[in-house]
Parts: C-alpha cells; structure tokens; sequence
C-alpha cells in the first residue's frame, strides 16, 4: 500500500473518533512516543562554505550541473544538455571547451533536483502560508496537471512571491549542503 492508501485509511478512524476527547489523546500519545520525531534544528553550514553554497544552490535551481573543487572551493557550473554535447566529442574537441573541473585532482558534482524534490519544497511552502484562500488555491495548483507552472503563477501574483522565493533557495542550500556535506566526508576517508 502507498502513503496515500494508508492516509485514506487512517483519516476515516480519526474522523470517528473525532468527538471522543479521550480516544483522541490516546491518539496523540501514540503518535508523541511512536512516531513523531522533531524536525531538526536548522541546519548549520559552516561560513567557509556558505557562498558557494548559496551559488549552487542558484546554479542547480536553473537546471545547472555544479562542480566544486573542495581543496580550493573553486566551482564550475555547466548546462546538463551542454555536456552531454561534449560526451560526443574527441579528446582534442573536448580539450577546447576549458572545462576547468576536468583538471582538478578531486571534484564533486552536485546536480539539479529531481521534480519530486522540487514538489516537495513547494508542497513545503504550502503548508506554512497563513492566507487560507491561496492556500487552498495552491494545493489544488499541486493536485492537477501541470503543477509548476500553476504553482509558479500563483505564487508569482500573490503577496507571498518574495517570501516563496527566500524559502526555496533556503531549503536548496540545505539540500545542497547535505550533499556536499556527505562527498566532503567521503573524500576524507582513507
């Protein structure tokens, strides 16, 4: 069964116990001491990487693949369709591209986020707005076809465009600094 199926299951139970104060901490109990785990703290990245950080965190949200060279925190960044043209090329071609990260010792690539990363940091966003109207409006935006551009229409129009726009480069940089945390911990192994 997926997540949807068993929270189609779940919610009726709930639901019938919904007048019963009793069942419904019991419930809450339950989900305090089995389930629930508190979020994380915020995450923390070290003032040594925040800007480069920061710029992958750009590049990866324009559909850029990152390269980052950890000795000297140098970073390339290079359209996915770009080197995937230079895969066809000849070693003297490829040479004429001066693509910087092919000479580095040690490299770590970090790539654009898949969709369902991405609807997840919207999915995200939704859910903390206060304005129950746009909310409502955004979370049928994500429940139809075509949930980007419609989420991005919304979003763009209404009151809360600058504060989307803070939230997700925030939650790309803590996606990009877990990996890039991780590669760096990695390497460092012997």
């Amino acid at each position: 069964m997926n997540a949807d199926q068993l929270l189609d299951q779940i919610l009726p139970i709930l639901h019938s116990v919904k007048d019963n104060k009793e069942k419904l901490q019991q419930i809450l109990n339950f989900l305090l001491e089995e389930i629930y785990e508190e979020p994380d703290d915020e995450v923390i990245i070290p003032k040594k990487y925040q800007k480069v950080v920061h710029d992958m965190a750009e590049s990866i949200d324009c559909g850029l693949i990152c390269y980052l060279n950890p000795d000297t925190l140098e970073m390339e960044d290079i359209p996915k369709t770009f080197l995937e043209e230079s895969d066809d090329l000849d070693e003297e071609e490829d040479d004429t591209m001066n693509l910087k990260f092919k000479t580095w010792e040690k490299c770590i690539v970090v790539e654009p986020r898949e969709s369902r990363e991405s609807f997840a940091i919207m999915e995200d966003f939704v859910y903390g707005i206060d304005d129950k109207n746009l909310k409502n409006k955004l979370i049928n935006a994500l429940s139809n076809r075509k949930p980007f551009a419609n989420f991005k229409i919304l979003v763009e129009q209404s009151k809360f465009r600058e504060e989307w726009f803070a939230f997700k480069q925030q939650k790309l940089e803590e996606l990009v600094w877990e990996e890039l945390s991780w590669q760096l911990e990695d390497q460092e192994k012997p």
